[in-house]
């Protein structure tokens, strides 16, 4: 896990001081070390920021070179598969000069090109150098675990696993992409390839690009296909139960310790029970919060004693909120939803305090074996929606009594009701007209591209989430939080060989038994104490609307009333009242609304040139 940045210039006019201060806004990412290669007369550099986790030895360094210094890297992640790599490539008569995970992805490129990217397993996002064929090659994992942007301006292509590096490039010049802060509002994070700066993209999960000549083309490697399989939920347990398991196996693979974001909830129990027979002295990090409904510790407790975890906990109160969240906007680099990113960060850092940098957590499992309760919501119809009607057919649906039913027309609306924030016609007050006249689409067309309607409901709401929700909101989350604290979150749940099992189970086996995730649950009874796998989830978020106060809200409603986006059209001037609420919205919309654009204007004055406020 670390920071990459690299860039392609016209001719050799970036000073090497100033490529420096780019890769510098990413130390924090890697603060073990830090590498330069400048190549092509100037016109290639290549940078990189260490975190040191497979052979800590100098010859892990990056970036690094092939034996004949033709094919450079910069690579961010771990190969977990990189030993059978190594091995099948020293037959094909590859020679290595270090014991680095990274080191197989420059042979993998000379022995296999491009399908040296379906051999892969592990989290990534890096870039090969190519000197004799003067390309670049840029990859980005399946699942999208790791970040990684670029940006063509000024004859330059730039790419960096953030955009602080890019927009720190004097040449590239920072204006807002003013659909991908649409889709903020809409969403609570930047979708999918936008990024929030104009000329910028992220490179799309599971794709690959080719930049030769000045033109970039981007392609697919992977796709998830759901194939829906009937079985019965014993042979879907064991299943599962055995992909998990060597998915587990796999990540634990690090000469550092590694523990385990432990929540309370089954998901990251469950992972701590299959990780403490191979790890001989598991550590554990809990985060609570001074509001009970909020606080897990207990949970987290009882499974830290039954597997005699090495166990810290910490807790969040609420004091200095202003000032954590305008600490976010510098690692959180394009606006995200505050609500989840402080236990997380916090979590981070405890962990860091404690020198453990590599840690497993249990992201992924709500989207895979249907968690959410949105998603039984989403299943059941509208003329069943409430009162005794959803009653009758919550209960015939868990009896298997009721088929599927078939998505119709209104449904892309309906789901962004349960998962979205403000939807075009509520942003319609909100935004100014001059910005609204220059979006270019809607923040439904987003969503409907990953919307398939040849799935059943539930299924349909998960693949949607797997595109968009989970990659751009909960592993953006979960990586923004972990490196800025130099630490790095491993998911076993996203393990693609897990994601395209779970994808083949119905419906009926995640609700089997009446309850959601049964599938997990039913694997989680093997291991973990029966108070956990019966326990109800509280969920891992900040109970932000308790910890307000009147100088909170004196000093939010100030920071966007006398803001940016207010002063440059983007937001309504009657948009917002003078006590900061959000008008022409119901109570709940208006109330996610607030976060969300005091969150953007605190993004906009740190990353578009106006000085942060003074905290309350």
């Amino acid at each position: 896990m670390c920071g990459i940045l690299g860039t392609i210039r016209s001719s050799a006019d970036l000073s090497p001081a100033s490529f420096d201060r780019m890769l510098d806004t990413l130390t924090q990412r890697g603060p073990d070390g830090r590498g330069v290669e400048i190549l092509a007369e100037g016109r290639v550099i290549l940078g990189h920021r260490r975190l040191a986790i497979i052979d800590l030895s100098a010859a892990g360094r990056q970036p690094m070179a092939n034996e004949d210094g033709s094919v450079w890297l910069s690579c961010n992640g771990e190969i977990y598969n990189y030993r059978e790599l190594r091995s099948n490539l020293r037959e094909l008569g590859h020679v290595f000069r270090s014991a680095s995970d990274s080191e197989v992805l420059l042979h993998a490129w000379e022995e296999w090109g491009e399908d040296m990217l379906g051999r892969l397993e592990g989290i990534f996002a890096f870039a090969l150098w190519d000197a004799n064929r003067e390309v670049l090659l840029l990859a980005r994992d399946p699942i999208g675990v790791k970040p990684l942007y670029y940006a063509q301006y000024a004859g330059n292509f730039t790419f960096a696993s953030q955009p602080k590096a890019i927009v720190a490039d004097p040449a590239f010049a920072r204006e807002l992409d003013n659909d991908a802060l649409r889709d903020f509002f809409a969403f609570g994070y930047v979708p999918h390839e936008r990024a929030i700066f104009k000329r910028m993209h992220k490179l799309p999960a599971a794709h690959f690009a080719v930049v030769r000549d000045g033109k970039i083309e981007v392609k697919r490697y992977w796709q998830l296909r759901p194939q829906i399989t009937t079985m019965p939920l014993a042979e879907a347990a064991w299943r599962l139960r055995d992909a998990l398991s060597a998915a587990v196996d796999k990540q634990l693979v690090s000469d550092v310790p590694v523990g385990c974001f432990l929540s309370g909830g089954i998901d990251s129990s469950l992972l701590v029970a299959l990780a403490t027979p191979s790890v001989s002295k598991l550590r554990s990090f809990t985060i609570g919060f001074d509001h009970r409904d909020s606080d897990e510790r207990a949970w987290a407790g009882i499974v830290a004693q039954h597997f005699s975890t090495e166990h810290h906990e910490q807790v969040i109160e609420a004091s200095d909120l202003s000032a954590k969240l305008i600490a976010l906007g510098e690692f959180y680099d394009e606006p995200f939803d505050p609500n989840g990113p402080l236990p997380f960060m916090a979590v981070s850092e405890l962990a860091r305090r404690h020198n453990t940098v590599v840690n497993i957590g249990g992201d992924g499992a709500d989207e895979l074996f249907a968690g959410y309760r949105r998603y039984d919501d989403f299943d059941c119809p509208l003329a069943a929606a409430s009162g005794a009607k959803r009653k009758l057919w919550r209960t015939l649906r868990l009896a298997g009594l009721l088929a599927d039913r078939s998505l119709n027309d209104s449904d892309l609306q309906r789901y962004f009701a349960y998962e979205g924030c403000l939807n075009d016609d509520d942003q319609i007050p909100l935004l100014g007209a001059s910005f609204r006249a220059n979006l270019k689409d809607s923040a439904s067309s987003t969503l409907a591209r990953f919307f398939r309607r040849d799935l059943a409901p539930v299924d349909a709401a998960r693949y949607a989430d797997m595109n968009l929700y989970l990659v751009d909101h909960i592993l953006t989350k979960v990586d923004r939080a972990s490196m800025a604290y130099g630490v790095e979150a491993r998911v076993p749940f996203l393990d693609p060989k897990v994601v395209e099992l779970a994808f083949q189970f119905p419906t009926s086996i995640n609700y089997a038994n009446g309850e959601r995730k049964a599938v997990l649950k039913l694997i989680a009874q093997q291991f973990l104490p029966a108070s956990i796998v019966s326990a109800r989830k509280k969920g891992f978020s900040t109970p932000l609307e308790t910890w307000r106060n009147k100088r909170f809200d004196a000093w939010a409603t100030s920071c966007v009333s006398d803001g940016m986006l207010m002063q440059s059209g983007v937001l309504n001037p009657d948009a917002v009242d003078s006590a900061g609420e959000l008008r022409g919205l119901d109570s709940a919309q208006a109330a996610r609304g607030r976060w969300l654009v005091l969150t953007a204007e605190l993004w906009a004055r740190r990353w578009l040139g106006e000085a942060l406020p003074e905290a309350a």
